[in-house]
């Protein structure tokens, strides 16, 4: 369970921006939120977090950095290449910058809350660090981390078999500690990776390999039930779906490339592709139902549909097992209607019970009319005068705005008539064509 993560000299993202889970004291929407394993923690965290803002503005960066903090938390350790030379790129719009690209999350996990972050520079991790907490109990470190030289908890050592100073000698430049730690099957450093594990990041939406991971869930029958009702609730024309595996999946990618793509195929997507078809009802020049016909739902059906599709199957599974689903342009080729009930799918108690946490991004202002979700459950991301990305919450603790203030005035105030009011300017002469 997600519950927040900071990142500074990453890509767009020059100075440090922290996005959070934490619900501030709102007193609508209570639904959207949700308690920690144990009640003995003080708080609330959101099912969903929503971020609202023009191209070129840092969304998708920001989805990024938590990837590629993924990726070198599982791999760094079983891969002889560099990883953080291939996933950790520091902003370059700043002159002599020789600052770490700097990276930590907090989480709950097994009724205790961690802490962990790293700071790399030019491949080389610098700093690393791990702390936990239990309820009502302060915070204490596991291990800190400066270049090669490592402390740690001499409790958490006793109970490694006094292990933990032997396997310094594996930790490398470019490996991390927890990364060793986890491969050598050292707690909880094993269970933290199993955490990292269940992040899902899905930077360009593929709806085609999707169809294929939601076809076979369907096999599991409670999947398929869901399913189904979903697809009637959605009208897309057709409550049946058949299929029939064609062939084996494409090969995997290895470390060292792309790595969003690289742990999409190799953690999550199906080995087989399917032939799918939709069974839609035929009717009479009078209207009235006669029988079926069969779409190739690649070949036939709507952009939309086929996104649906692919879509539905990863929002159960992920349901099903309590993944951290970053999804980048969730509205991209939906109707406003679909993309409003994913988000009301994953802020559902009775339909999400278990804490996933869904993080996404849109341009899409709908969902900040009619008090479809919480203020703070919105942030707005724009540029600054550097050209560093901003992340700005619509509430934060302590804010002294009205809860049930229109949070569409305030984004548009913020954010839309600062971009727009220039475009005049911009476009200026560009249509003045000579006679």
């Amino acid at each position: 369970m997600l519950i927040n993560f900071t990142l500074s000299n990453f890509l767009s993202f020059g100075s440090s921006t922290t996005i959070s889970f934490l619900a501030t004291p709102i007193k609508i929407g209570k639904e959207n939120t949700f308690m920690p394993p144990s009640l003995d923690w003080d708080y609330r965290l959101l099912r969903s977090v929503g971020i609202l803002g023009f191209n070129a503005a840092g969304k998708t960066n920001l989805l990024r950095s938590l990837a590629a903090m993924k990726y070198t938390v599982l791999y760094s350790a079983s891969s002889s290449s560099n990883l953080f030379l291939t996933s950790i790129v520091p902003y370059l719009l700043k002159e002599e910058n020789n600052e770490p690209t700097h990276l930590e999350v907090s989480f709950f996990l097994n009724n205790k809350k961690y802490r962990y972050g790293f700071k790399v520079l030019n491949g080389i991790v610098v700093q690393e660090w791990l702390f936990y907490a239990e309820p009502k109990v302060r915070e204490n470190n596991l291990f800190n981390r400066e270049r090669r030289a490592i402390t740690f908890n001499k409790n958490w050592n006793k109970e490694s078999d006094n292990s933990l100073e032997a396997l310094f000698k594996r930790v490398q430049d470019h490996t991390l500690f927890l990364s060793v730690l986890g491969v050598l099957n050292v707690q909880p450093a094993v269970e933290i990776l199993k955490w990292f594990e269940r992040i899902v990041v899905i930077e360009s939406f593929d709806a085609d390999r999707f169809i294929d991971f939601t076809i076979e869930k369907l096999n599991d029958a409670i999947f398929r039930h869901v399913f189904t009702r979903l697809l009637e609730e959605a009208e897309l024309g057709f409550s049946t779906v058949l299929d029939q595996k064609v062939s084996p999946a494409e090969k995997k990618g290895s470390v060292g490339g792309d790595f969003i793509d690289f742990m999409l195929n190799n953690e999550l997507l199906p080995k087989n592709r399917y032939d799918v078809r939709t069974v839609h009802p035929t009717y009479s020049k009078e209207g009235e139902l006669r029988g079926t016909i069969q779409f190739d739902l690649r070949k036939q059906e709507s952009a939309g549909t086929k996104k649906f599709f692919g879509l539905i199957g990863l929002f159960l599974e992920a349901i099903a097992n309590k993944r951290i689903l970053l999804f980048d342009e969730l509205d991209s080729q939906f109707h406003f209607a679909l993309y409003e009930t994913l988000v009301r799918f994953f802020n559902d108690p009775t339909i999400n019970p278990k804490g996933a946490q869904l993080l996404f991004t849109s341009h899409n202002t709908t969902l900040l009319k009619g008090g479809k979700i919480r203020r703070d459950q919105l942030y707005s991301i724009s540029k600054d005068k550097t050209g560093s990305s901003i992340l700005n919450r619509f509430h934060d603790k302590g804010s002294a705005l009205r809860t049930d203030a229109s949070i569409e005035k305030e984004y548009e105030e913020r954010t839309i008539k600062k971009n727009f009011n220039q475009m005049p300017n911009l476009f200026s002469g560009l249509l003045d064509f000579p006679e």
